[in-house]
């Protein structure tokens, strides 16, 4: 009897420690499943986030094309592009904005807003202002309201501030900087000498003299700067828009008066007192430099200015450290950004055949 008992009362138990071992082993292939339909959830959200980034590369843009307007005027930066032709472009940050001669120059193959200053002012002078053109063109649209920003940048199809696409926070430079410039370059013979070495002495002193008569305010300043060793060439700046007005209007009056006293009105007038040298006929945009360097000096400390190094690109090939960024921008994303997607998906296929495995065997 004794054993009866015990026999009845050990079955008892194993049925409960089986009932016991099945629920658990049932709540916890529950409690899996539902971990791995949440982890499947995750791969594939990041498989379309990579997706959608690739396809961003290629020129898609479905939830940035309203912040990509360039006269929203609630925009805190904007970064003008210069170009005279069509060229390789790898900026897709929506500060940036392109600003051309005529749509028959640019194929239509940017992320980004582009705007045709063929109905500017200049343009019959585009060549001997080079980019100062475009940028009339750009200061007059902020005159007149159909652009508006805190800061104004400006870059060049074939150089660009080394910033990437991390652009940083503006407010927090200006808090300390009055205006962000190139790097400048370095001449010990100064500013007047090396313009004379390098171009007619007589577009200098006229300049001068315009400045003296003109400007008489900035006529020690231009003095001073005939020795400057360091100067800031290509006329990149990024600066706050009430600075950028009184730089373009001291340019444009300088610029202005100089065509007067010479009869330029056309690229061919100024080709002509040139010499017949292309190089040499953009004189309004090599005065431009040096103009905007007096402005500099005048208006901003040499501890104020946020200096930033350049990304250089050229028809003849990528140079310096622009070749790292150009490359990885406009190829390596995609490619990379493909590796990933094809490495996630197998996981992903994976973890499925995994899944069907362990189902079928457990």
């Amino acid at each position: 009897m004794n054993y009866l008992i015990k026999y009845t009362n050990l079955k008892k138990m194993y049925k409960k420690r089986k009932l016991i071992r099945k629920y658990k082993r049932y709540s916890f292939t529950k409690t899996k499943q539902i971990k791995k339909q949440k982890v499947y959830k995750n791969k594939i959200l990041k498989i379309l986030f990579i997706l959608s980034l690739i396809l961003n590369n290629f020129g898609f843009d479905y939830f940035n094309n309203k912040i990509r307007d360039p006269f929203n005027n609630k925009s805190i930066l904007r970064i003008f592009i210069i170009t005279h032709k069509d060229f390789e472009n790898f900026r897709y940050n929506p500060i940036y904005t392109i600003v051309a001669d005529d749509k028959s120059e640019l194929k239509n193959k940017y992320n980004l807003k582009i705007i045709y200053a063929n109905e500017g002012k200049l343009y019959n002078l585009k060549r001997a202002y080079s980019e100062m053109s475009k940028l009339h063109y750009i200061y007059e649209l902020y005159k007149n309201g159909s652009i508006s920003s805190k800061y104004v940048g400006l870059n060049h199809y074939r150089r660009y501030f080394n910033f990437t696409d991390n652009i940083p926070d503006m407010d927090s430079i200006f808090e300390n900087y009055d205006v962000i410039l190139n790097e400048p370059f370095n001449d010990s013979i100064g500013m007047q000498s090396q313009y004379c070495r390098m171009h007619f002495c007589r577009d200098y002193y006229q300049m001068i003299n315009i400045i003296k008569d003109i400007k008489p305010e900035y006529y020690e300043t231009a003095l001073q700067a005939n020795h400057l060793k360091f100067i800031h060439c290509c006329n990149l700046f990024i600066m706050k828009k009430e600075d950028f007005f009184k730089y373009c209007e001291f340019e444009y009056d300088i610029l202005f008066e100089f065509d007067r006293r010479n009869n330029f009105k056309t690229d061919d007038d100024v080709l002509a007192t040139a010499r017949n040298s292309l190089y040499h006929s953009r004189i309004q945009a090599f005065l431009s430099e040096r103009i905007g360097n007096i402005f500099y000096l005048k208006h901003f400390k040499r501890r104020k200015i946020f200096e930033v190094g350049l990304f250089n690109y050229t028809e003849k090939g990528i140079s310096g450290s622009f070749k790292k960024e150009a490359i990885y921008l406009a190829s390596n994303v995609i490619f990379i950004s493909l590796i990933i997607s094809i490495f996630l998906s197998l996981v992903f296929l994976f973890i499925i055949f995994l899944n069907i495995y362990h189902t079928k065997y457990k």
